[in-house]
C-alpha cells in the first residue's frame, strides 16, 4: 500500500487497490466500448447516452484511449472534451473517459444476457466490504459534467430486485450553471428504473451545509469511501459518515463492478445553462477540442472484513 488511510472500525484486509503507479497502459480498468465481447473488441469507442435509436446520435462517447492515462506521478487522470471538428445531431461530439473494472469476455448461455463478464468484481455477501477513493476534483469545471466513482451490475441491472444489485453512487460531483453545483455532491441507491432510487444531496442549502464535511473544488485529495454489508451502506468522506443507506441494500449481487467515470449530458443540471461545449468554463483548448473537465485518482482499494451482521 502506498499510503496508510482512515478504515472504518473493524478487522479489516486490503483485498484488491490500484495505485495508479507508472506511465503504461492500465491493466485493471476497460473503457466502455460495448456489451458483448465482439463489441468491446473492436469499437474504438461506444456511444452513450445517445437520443435516436443507434449510437450514431450519441451525446457522450467512451474512448479506448486519451482521455485517461497514468501522469507518471501516481495518479489515474480522467477527462471529457468536446470535438470541435466532428458532430452529429446533437452538436459537437463529446469523448470521455468511462473507465468499469469488468468487460464482457465471452458469450455464456447460463447468463442474464448470455455474456459472461471478467475482471474485479464486489459483493458484501460473504463478508463487510470497504471500498474508497482518492480524488481530486477542482478541475471540473465544465457545463453538464460530473464526476463519478461508482457501482454498476451490468447484466442485471434495474431488475426490480435490489438484492442483486445495480447501481450505487458512492460519489457523483455535478457542474452546471447553478451556483449550489459549485459545492455540491451527491450519493445514491438506484435499483429500479421507477421507484426504485434512493438518492441524497449535499451542497451549502443542506443542513449540515456540504461544506461542513468537503470542499469538492479545492485543490486537496478526498477520500470517498463506502462500508457496504448486507445490511447497509455507510458513505464516508474523508473519514466523516455523511449518510447511510439502509434500505433495498444489494446484499446478493455476482457481478457488480467499480467504475470511474468523467460523464457528460447536455443541460443536465439546468436547462437554461447551455452545455458547456461552447460556451462557460473550461480546463483548456486546442485547434481541435476543448477539454471540460477533469479528475485526477490517487487511488482506489478495496477492504475485506470476515465480520458479518448480526
Amino acid at each position: 500500500m502506498a499510503d496508510s488511510e482512515w478504515l472504518p472500525a473493524g478487522d479489516w484486509t486490503l483485498d484488491w487497490s490500484d495505485e495508479f503507479s507508472g506511465s503504461g497502459e492500465l491493466e485493471q480498468w476497460y473503457p466502455m466500448l460495448g456489451y458483448t465481447p465482439e463489441e468491446f473488441t473492436k469499437n474504438d469507442e461506444k456511444g452513450l447516452r445517445w437520443n435516436g435509436s443507434t449510437e450514431d446520435t450519441a451525446q457522450m462517447y467512451s474512448a479506448r484511449s486519451e482521455q485517461h492515462w497514468l501522469n507518471g506521478e501516481g495518479q489515474l487522470v480522467i477527462r471529457a472534451v468536446s470535438d470541435k471538428k466532428e458532430s452529429n445531431a446533437n452538436g459537437p461530439k463529446v469523448r470521455t473517459a468511462y473507465l468499469m473494472s469488468g468487460y464482457p469476455e465471452k458469450w455464456d448461455s447460463t447468463e442474464p444476457s448470455n455474456v459472461k463478464w471478467a475482471g474485479k468484481f464486489v459483493s458484501p455477501k460473504d463478508g463487510a466490504l470497504y471500498i474508497s477513493a482518492r480524488v481530486r476534483t477542482d478541475q471540473v469545471v465544465g457545463h453538464s459534467t460530473w464526476f463519478a466513482f461508482w457501482l454498476f451490475s451490468q447484466t442485471r441491472a434495474y431488475n426490480g430486485n435490489p438484492v442483486d444489485g445495480t447501481e450505487v453512487d458512492i460519489i457523483e460531483i455535478a457542474k452546471g450553471a447553478k451556483s449550489y453545483l459549485d459545492h455540491s455532491f451527491n450519493v445514491a441507491n438506484h435499483w429500479a428504473k421507477s421507484n426504485g432510487s434512493e438518492s441524497k444531496q449535499f451542497n451549502p442549502l443542506s443542513d449540515p451545509p456540504a461544506l461542513s464535511i468537503v470542499d469538492v473544488m479545492d485543490s486537496e485529495y478526498h477520500v470517498y469511501g463506502l462500508e457496504w454489508t448486507t445490511e447497509s451502506m455507510k458513505c464516508f468522506v474523508d473519514g466523516k459518515l455523511y449518510y447511510t443507506f439502509t434500505e433495498n441494500i444489494p446484499s446478493d449481487p455476482v457481478d457488480m463492478m467499480i467504475l470511474l467515470t468523467m460523464e457528460f449530458q447536455p443541460n443536465a443540471w439546468d436547462p437554461n445553462q447551455g452545455d458547456g461545449r461552447i460556451t462557460g468554463p473550461y480546463i483548456s483548448e486546442t485547434e481541435d477540442m476543448r477539454e471540460m473537465s477533469r479528475a485526477l485518482v490517487d487511488y482506489v482499494r478495496v477492504y475485506v472484513s470476515p465480520e458479518r451482521n448480526e
